[in-house]
This record gives structure tokens, C-alpha cells and sequence, in this order.
């Protein structure tokens, strides 16, 4: 029986991308490649019967060729390809071919579902939360967490560090001073990385509570876990230092004079307990405290130790000078400013070194010196004079 040959030419089956290219689906990228090249000169239209069926067939090549080169489209069509769903295309047939048999594919046998695999949980912060507060947003899975993980516990009964990083954080915003601190040093003490140090902002916590002292005893005691000069001991110096500043500016900068004067001693002892120098600031900050308060002796001590520490650095010339001239010693204050003004100091004149320019430094030194004085003269003419004392008129009686 005769064929027609208008209903041969179109004439079509359906073939998978890789048996469009003529390729197996173990493939390397390499190999695939190879035979796309192959597959489009053997249907060029130059090859094939007709040129009408050669560009039919060059667009098909060309459609499973732009899945199959991008490395995640394929990974899907293989997905795909094992289930048993993979997208085919309709590949024609030239005149008296026969259709191919189509490769059978293997496909992926159904398992069993992990125990690990619990689709009605998702995980918040460490946490497992049901799917429906999940979808409810933040502002539900805070609630849900802090009710069924947070609410009631103890931080001293906990190891894990997500439920510390949360519950301090749970701590902070309702104002849990003594919690939020506690929470943050456990969660410090079990994890040793410098990475979690620096995240949960232990200085905030302490700054915040005004736990200057006791942050600072912390910290030194964590940072025996480095080595001296590395710089997470550089980074836990700082740390301290700015507690120490802070603890300095809120207790012995403010308040009662004896009580300044108390928390001036407790800064210093602190401090060397510490094993730190203290530094101008804190002298400063000391020495006027002392006076205020009324102990002249101790002020008097406290000058002479600063006066006794060698210079190392060039600005201490100028932190010196305004320590003498706070300190009231005015006399001593001014024999050393003759003394950088004449450059018996040069390192002290030089504005690299100093970071700054000594002429106006100077200039500011002798303005406050000028001001000292005044105030020295004022509290003089204002100190009540101690009437003379004169002999009885009628003298001593015999």
C-alpha cells in the first residue's frame, strides 16, 4: 500500500532531551557537548533530505541543548527524569523511518521518610516552631518561643548556646538586668570563640547596668585564653579601658565628694590589681576627687607618683602639665611649661609625634595656668583674716 507523503513528513515521536542529543544521562558536561555538536551537523540542512524537516529538527536539538547545558536546569530535568515526569519533545521522522525504541529509564524507588524530616516544624533561632506560628510571622514565633522555652527556666540550668543567645536577648528587652548579664557571661564561658565574644556585646550589657568593675574583672579573666600580644588581648584591653573610663566618669567625675573620693581609691586598687597602669585621666580624675574631699595629703601623694612615671610618650609632657596646674601646684606647673616653651623637651614641640599642634597646645596650657592663679587669688582675698591679738589694758594683776 502506498504511503502519503504529505502525512510521512509529519510524521513525529517523542524523545527525551538526552535522546534528542543522542546522549546518555550519566554524561559529563564534556560528553554532552560532544554530541550536541554531532547531532547538528549530521541534521544540518546541507545533510538532509529536506531543508524544511533539517530546521524542524535543528530547533528541537537546540531547545534540549538550552536545558541540559546549564548545570541547575539539568539537575532538575534529571530530578525530573527519575520520577518519571521529565518534559519530552516531539522529534520528527524523515519519510520510511521507523520510530526508535525509546530507552527505559530507571527511576528512583519511593524510601521510606527520614525521622529527621518533620514538615510540621521549622527551626526559628535553634528553636522548633509549628509551621502555623511559623507563617504568622516574627512577632508570634518570639511569643511561642518564650512560652514553651523561655518562660519559666532558669539561664543557671541551660548549656546550649542558642537558648542563651536568645534568652538574653529575651532578658534585655524586658529589663532583666541581673538575667541578661548572667546569661551573656554563661553563654561567654561555654563558648570560647572570640567570634561570640564580640557578637553579644557583653560591654553594652555592662554599661548598661553599670557593672563597670565587674565587667572588667570578666573580660581580664577571659582574655587569659589568648595570647598576650594577639589581637583578641589587644581588642579585650580596649574593653576594659572603656569600662574602667566609664566607671571613672560616672562615679569618681560625679557625686558626693566623699563618696568620689572613695571610688577614686577603688579605681586605683583595681587597677593594680589589674596589673594596669593608670593612666593620666584616671590620676587626674583621682587628685581632684582627694580635694574636693578634702585630703590635701593624699592629693599631694598622688601628684608625686604621676611626676615620678617616666615619660615614654610625648603628649604625657602636655597631660602633665594640666595635671600640676588642676592639682593647684601652679608653681611647678609653670616651671615646666618654661621648660617645653624653651624645647628642654623637643619630643614634645614635634606635631607628629604629638598628633597635634604644640603651639596651641601650649597657648591652651598657659591660658589654664593664667585661670589657676586667678582662682588661687580670689580664694585668698576671700579667706576671712584672723583678728590680731592685743594685751589686756590693765595688765596682769599681781
Amino acid at each position: 500500500m502506498p504511503i502519503d507523503p504529505a502525512s510521512d513528513a509529519e510524521r513525529t515521536e517523542r524523545r527525551d532531551f538526552y535522546a534528542v542529543l543522542g546522549a546518555e544521562p550519566s554524561a559529563t558536561a564534556g560528553e554532552l557537548r560532544a554530541a550536541f555538536r554531532e547531532s547538528v551537523l549530521r541534521h544540518h540542512p546541507d545533510r538532509a533530505a529536506t531543508s524544511d524537516l533539517a530546521t524542524r529538527r535543528t530547533a528541537v536539538l537546540n531547545r534540549a541543548w538550552a536545558v541540559l547545558r546549564d548545570p541547575l536546569r539539568r539537575l532538575h530535568y534529571d530530578r525530573a527524569l527519575e520520577r518519571g515526569t521529565a518534559e519530552t519533545l516531539e522529534w520528527p521522522l524523515e519519510a520510511g523511518e521507523r520510530p526508535i525504541a525509546q530507552p527505559v529509564r530507571p527511576r528512583s524507588q519511593p524510601v521510606a521518610p527520614s525521622r529527621w524530616h518533620q514538615p510540621q516544624w521549622r527551626n526559628v533561632a535553634g528553636f522548633r516552631v509549628p509551621v502555623a506560628v511559623w507563617m504568622e510571622g516574627p512577632a508570634a514565633q518570639d511569643r511561642w518561643i518564650v512560652e514553651h522555652h523561655i518562660a519559666g527556666q532558669d539561664w543557671r540550668a541551660h548549656s546550649e548556646r542558642y537558648w542563651l543567645r536568645y534568652a538574653a536577648q529575651h532578658y534585655r528587652d524586658r529589663n532583666r538586668i541581673d538575667d541578661w548579664v548572667g546569661a551573656v557571661e554563661r553563654l561567654v564561658e561555654l563558648d570560647a570563640s572570640f567570634d561570640t565574644l564580640v557578637r553579644v556585646n557583653i560591654r553594652e550589657a555592662y554599661l548598661a547596668t553599670g557593672m563597670y568593675l565587674r565587667g572588667a574583672s570578666f573580660l581580664q579573666r577571659i582574655g587569659e585564653r589568648w595570647p598576650a600580644r594577639s589581637v583578641q588581648r589587644a581588642w579585650i584591653r580596649r574593653e576594659v579601658r572603656t569600662l574602667l573610663g566609664e566607671f571613672r566618669d560616672a562615679q569618681v567625675r560625679r557625686g558626693r565628694a566623699a563618696d568620689r573620693a572613695e571610688n577614686a581609691e577603688l579605681l586605683l586598687n583595681f587597677l593594680e590589681a589589674l596589673e594596669v597602669e593608670p593612666s593620666i585621666a584616671d590620676v587626674r580624675a583621682a587628685i581632684a576627687a582627694h580635694r574636693r574631699a578634702g585630703h590635701a595629703e593624699r592629693a599631694a601623694e598622688l601628684v608625686e607618683r604621676a611626676v615620678a612615671v617616666p615619660v615614654s610618650e610625648p603628649g604625657r609632657w602636655f597631660s602633665l602639665l594640666q595635671l600640676l596646674t588642676e592639682a593647684g601646684e601652679t608653681e611647678r606647673a609653670s616651671a615646666l611649661l618654661a621648660e617645653i616653651a624653651r624645647g628642654e623637651h623637643p619630643e614634645a614641640l614635634n606635631p607628629r609625634l604629638i598628633r597635634g599642634d604644640p603651639v596651641r597646645r601650649l597657648s591652651a596650657a598657659r591660658r589654664r595656668l593664667t585661670l589657676a592663679r586667678r582662682r588661687e587669688q580670689e580664694s585668698v582675698r576671700r579667706r576671712p583674716r584672723q583678728p590680731a591679738l592685743t594685751p589686756a589694758a590693765g595688765g596682769v594683776a599681781s
